[in-house]
């Protein structure tokens, strides 16, 4: 088992190719996707079903630039 947050209402901070931000600077290998960064979108509250199209939508983005950190 390993320790994961699922979901954060105030999110981390990502730039729009999901990379995790610390202290306003992009993460060079760590990206988010889904409830946890969901804050960035959201604000306040949502209805059922917005959660599952940002994990689509994100985890996407966060694969393909991962894939790209990779790949190098």
């Amino acid at each position: 088992m390993r320790p994961g947050i699922t979901f954060t209402y105030l999110s981390v901070v990502v730039d729009e190719s999901a990379r995790v931000k610390f202290g306003g600077t992009p993460s060079a290998n760590v990206f988010a996707a889904g409830e946890i960064m969901s804050g960035n979108v959201l604000g306040k509250g949502y209805v059922a079903g917005v959660g599952m199209a940002i994990g689509t939508t994100f985890g996407r983005i966060a694969g393909r630039e991962a894939a790209r950190h990779v790949r190098g």
